[in-house]
C-alpha cells in the first residue's frame, strides 16, 4: 500500500481533476443504475393498480429509457476520463525507465538480462496501466454499486437483504482463497515473462549462428521450455479464474432464489408488492455484476501491485558510478596530459583482475599506441579509460585532475571512442555517422571532411542512396571494413579533445590501411590520442608504446626502442613485415 501512495504521489496525481470529474459520471452513472430498479417498480405497480394521480407505465418507460441513455454518456465519459491518465502515465513510466537505463554504468547491464529490462517497460508497465486506468475505474465502480443497491435492498425488504448476506459471504470466502493463490502465480508470471522475453532476444540475436550450425531444434526446444513454463502459469490462474467468477454467479442465483422463496410469501401476505419484489431481483443482478466485476479488479490489482514493485525495483536501482560534477579542465594548445597510476581492474562478475598495476604518463598532444596478444586487456584498457567502466579514485588523471571527480556527461562530450566492435543503427549513415536523429541538423562540412579521412567516400558514393542509406540493424549491409570506418567517421565528426581508437583497421585492406594512418595521425595532431591494434604499422609513429600480456605492462618504449631489443614486439613486427612484404610482391607479381 505504502508503494501504492508513493506511485500516486508521483505519477496519477498530477491528473487528479481528470479523476474527479470521472469520479463523479460514476457515481451518475450508479446512481442511474440503481434508480432504473426503482422505476421498474413504479411501472409494474401502475399497471397492477393504475392511478390518474401517478405516472402510466407508458411514462416509466420513457423515463427508463432515459435513464439509460444518460447511463451511456456518464458511463462513457468516466472511462474515458479513468483511461486517459493512464495512457499518459504509461508513457511517462516508460520514459522515466528509459532515462534511467541509459544513466546505468556498463556493469549493471553486464549483469541485467536484457529481456527482463524489455520485459518491465512492457508487460509491467501494461500492467500498471490497467491498474491505475480498469483497475481505479472498477474499484469506485464496484464500491458504489455495492453500497447503493445494499440500502436500496435494505429500504425495501430488511429480511430478504438478510436473507441473501449467506450465499453471498460464502461467494466471499471463496474469492479471498482464489485471490491470495492468484497473488503468487501473478508474480510468477511476469517473472517467467522476462524469462521468455530473454531467450527470444538471444535467439533472434544469433540467429545465424543457429542456422549455421543447424541447431534450430535445440533453440526451438529451449523456447518450447520456457513457453511451456509460462502456459503452465497461465492455466493455473486460468482455472482458478474459470469457476471462481461462477462461483460468484451461483451465489447470485442462489439469492436470487431465496428471495423467490420468502419474497414471494411476503407478496401473497401483501407486505410486499409485486413491484417492490421485481425491483428487489433486479438489484440481486446488479449486485452479482459488481462482485464479478469485483473479480476482475482483483485481477487487475493483482497484476498491477506486483508490476509497480518490479518497475520500482528497477528505477530505485542507484547509479552506481562516481558522482563526479566538475567538468574536464581546459586543454592546452597541444591537448590533454593523461596520466595512470597503478591502475588496477576487476570487471564486477569476477574475482580475478584484468589489468594489473597500470602505469603510464602521455604528455598533451602524444599519441599512446598499445599492443599486446588477444586477451592480454587492451580492450579493458580502453573501457577504463573512456570510463565505459570507472576505475577507481586516484587512478587516472586528465591534465591532473582525476576523472571520478568529473562528471560522466561532461567526460565523454570530450572523449571520442571507437570500440573494437563498431554498433551501427538500423539509421541511414548519414544519422549514423552524425548520430542526427529527424529534424537534428547535420554539418555537411564536417561530414564530408569525416567521410574522407575514413576512407568512406567513394564507397558512399557507389551507394544507391549515397548517406541516406539504410545501413539495416547493428549494420548488416555493409562489410565488416566499412562498419569500421563508419565508426571511425563517427570520430572524426564529432569535435573532441581525447580520442581512443580500440583495433578500428582489423578489417581493412593494406591500402585503405595506410590512408586511415595518414589520416589519424593528421587528426590527432594537437590532440591526445590512444591506439590499440594488431597491426605494427599503425602503431609506428606513436610517441610511446606500452606492451601487454595477463593485463599488465610487460615492455614500453617507442617503435624503435621495441624493435632493437627481443621481445613479443619485436618478433611480432618481424612476422608481420615478412608477411606485408608477401602482399606487396603478390600484388607486384
Amino acid at each position: 500500500m505504502r508503494q501504492l501512495l508513493r506511485f500516486w504521489k508521483e505519477y496519477p496525481h498530477r491528473y487528479r481533476k481528470w479523476y474527479a470529474l470521472g469520479l463523479v459520471c460514476l457515481i451518475l452513472t450508479n446512481i442511474l443504475t440503481v434508480a432504473i430498479p426503482t422505476f421498474i417498480q413504479y411501472a409494474i405497480d401502475g399497471i397492477a393498480s393504475p392511478s390518474p394521480n401517478e405516472m402510466s407505465p407508458v411514462q416509466w418507460s420513457m423515463v427508463i429509457f432515459l435513464a439509460g441513455f444518460c447511463i451511456i454518456i456518464v458511463r462513457t465519459l468516466s472511462r474515458t476520463l479513468f483511461f486517459n491518465p493512464g495512457r499518459v502515465v504509461e508513457f511517462r513510466v516508460k520514459s522515466d525507465i528509459f532515462s534511467k537505463l541509459l544513466k546505468q554504468p556498463r556493469a549493471y547491464f553486464d549483469a541485467t538480462q536484457t529481456g527482463d529490462l524489455i520485459s518491465r517497460g512492457t508487460n509491467d508497465a501494461n500492467a500498471m496501466r490497467a491498474l491505475i486506468g480498469f483497475g481505479s475505474l472498477q474499484l469506485f465502480n464496484v464500491t458504489f454499486i455495492v453500497v447503493l443497491t445494499t440500502v436500496r435492498m435494505l429500504q425495501l425488504s430488511a429480511p430478504l437483504a438478510l436473507y441473501c448476506v449467506i450465499p453471498l459471504f460464502l461467494g466471499a470466502l471463496v474469492m479471498r482463497w482464489a485471490v491470495i493463490k492468484l497473488w503468487a502465480y501473478q508474480a510468477a508470471l511476469l517473472a517467467q515473462l522476462s524469462v521468455l522475453s530473454e531467450r527470444i532476444l538471444e535467439s533472434y540475436a544469433g540467429v545465424s549462428l543457429i542456422q549455421a550450425y543447424n541447431a534450430n531444434q535445440g533453440a526451438q526446444n529451449r523456447f518450447q521450455q520456457e513457453n511451456q513454463a509460462l502456459l503452465d502459469i497461465s492455466e493455473k490462474m486460468l482455472a482458478i479464474r474459470t469457476w471462481l467468477l461462477p462461483v460468484v454467479g451461483i451465489a447470485g442465483q442462489i439469492c436470487v432464489v431465496v428471495v423467490l422463496f420468502f419474497g414471494g410469501q411476503s407478496v401473497i401476505k401483501g407486505q410486499l408488492s409485486v413491484g417492490e419484489l421485481t425491483a428487489f431481483l433486479t438489484y440481486i443482478t446488479v449486485l452479482s455484476g459488481g462482485l464479478r466485476s469485483l473479480g476482475f479488479l482483483i485481477g487487475a490489482f493483482q497484476r498491477g501491485q506486483v508490476a509497480l514493485g518490479r518497475i520500482y525495483e528497477l528505477l530505485d536501482t542507484p547509479i552506481n558510478r562516481p558522482s563526479g560534477s566538475d567538468s574536464p579542465p581546459q586543454p592546452s594548445e597541444q591537448g590533454h596530459s593523461l596520466s595512470v597510476t597503478e591502475l588496477t581492474f576487476a570487471y564486477p562478475d569476477s574475482e580475478k583482475p584484468a589489468l594489473k598495476d597500470i602505469s603510464f604518463e602521455l604528455k598533451p598532444g602524444q599519441t599512446l599506441g598499445i599492443f599486446g596478444p588477444t586477451g592480454s586487456g587492451k580492450s579493458t584498457l580502453l573501457k577504463v579509460l573512456s570510463r565505459v567502466y570507472d576505475p577507481a579514485p586516484h587512478q587516472v588523471y586528465l591534465s591532473d585532475v582525476d576523472v571520478t571527480e568529473l562528471s560522466v556527461e561532461s567526460y565523454w562530450n570530450a572523449v571520442a571512442l571507437v570500440p573494437q566492435e563498431p554498433f551501427l543503427f538500423s539509421r541511414t549513415l548519414r544519422q549514423n555517422i552524425a548520430l542526427a536523429t529527424d529534424g537534428v541538423s547535420v554539418h555537411e562540412d564536417r561530414l564530408t571532411a569525416a567521410l574522407r579521412d575514413a576512407a568512406l567516400t567513394k564507397e558512399v558514393a557507389a551507394f544507391p542512396d549515397g548517406l541516406d542509406t539504410i545501413v539495416g540493424e547493428r549494420g548488416v549491409t555493409v562489410s565488416g571494413g566499412q562498419r569500421q570506418r563508419t565508426a571511425l567517421a563517427r570520430a572524426f565528426y564529432r569535435p573532441f579533445e581525447l580520442i581512443i581508437l580500440d583495433d578500428v583497421m582489423s578489417a581493412v585492406d593494406h591500402a585503405t590501411e595506410s590512408l586511415l594512418i595518414d589520416a589519424v595521425y593528421r587528426r590527432t595532431q594537437g590532440q591526445t590520442a590512444i591506439l590499440v591494434s594488431h597491426r605494427l604499422s599503425v602503431l609506428a609513429h606513436a610517441d610511446h608504446i606500452i606492451v601487454l600480456d595477463d593485463g599488465a605492462i610487460i615492455d614500453r618504449g617507442t617503435h624503435a626502442e621495441l624493435c632493437a631489443r627481443d621481445g613479443v614486439y619485436r618478433r611480432a613486427w618481424r612476422l608481420q613485415s615478412q608477411a606485408d612484404a608477401g602482399v606487396r610482391e603478390l600484388h607486384v607479381g
